[in-house]
């Protein structure tokens, strides 16, 4: 994990330059969604060959609040996956990068509609709507969803003095606990002291019931 962190700390450092799909911007949705746009666009049309190619022996996978991110260990370059590349696109990477899927199917119950999910069991879950990937959550209570962190090295298992000191951070109590925003990553917390930590982490539309 350590190697992992400091891998991904570094790209942020070192100026590597960065390579978009495309973007979305965030839009409040309803209550049962996360506060982030439940109409998704369309990616850039961007080659996704060399990610879909890439080796899983060289390739470490990174959090991103606009999607996630294959980063090459042995060159520090990164591709971005975006929300809005298309379903079929992101699951055939992820699977080449870390095997299929433990679950798949559809939510009937979001506020944005029903979404498509794909789930991982180190507690990766992406959400699609409509075709396209839509969102991603990362639950830390699974085996090794610390592994899983954003750039900056934040995960499920950071510390709120570590999230903080990475982001702007927004605390609120809601229906689901000590909740977290940080632009558009959000998140939950074991409580609000700076020793406690992040026990869960999304970005994009993620279906909750408040």
């Amino acid at each position: 994990m350590k190697l992992t962190n400091a891998l991904l700390i570094s790209l942020c450092v070192s100026g590597v330059s960065l390579f978009y799909l495309g973007s979305v911007s965030a839009k409040d949705s309803d209550s049962l969604t996360s506060k982030n746009s439940a109409s998704i666009a369309p990616a850039m049309t961007i080659s996704l060959k060399p990610i879909a190619q890439a080796k899983p022996s060289l390739s470490v996978l990174a959090l991103d609040s606009e999607g996630l991110r294959v980063v090459n260990k042995s060159t520090g370059a990164t591709r971005a996956i975006a929300f809005g590349t298309k379903e079929a696109d992101v699951v055939s990477i992820l699977t080449n990068l870390r095997g299929k899927p433990r679950n798949r199917g559809v939510n009937q119950e979001c506020g944005a509609g029903p979404l498509g999910f794909a789930s991982w069991a180190d507690g990766l879950s992406l959400q699609f709507n409509k075709g396209r990937f839509a969102g991603w959550k990362v639950d830390g209570r699974s085996q090794g969803a610390n592994k899983l962190t954003t750039i900056d090295g934040v995960g499920t298992g950071s510390t709120r003095t570590q999230l903080n000191k990475a982001y702007t951070v927004k605390v609120s109590q809601s229906s689901l606990g000590t909740e977290f925003s940080a632009g558009s990553l959000g998140g939950l917390l074991s409580g609000s002291k700076p020793a406690d930590r992040v026990t869960s982490l999304w970005s994009g539309i993620t279906c909750f019931f408040r």
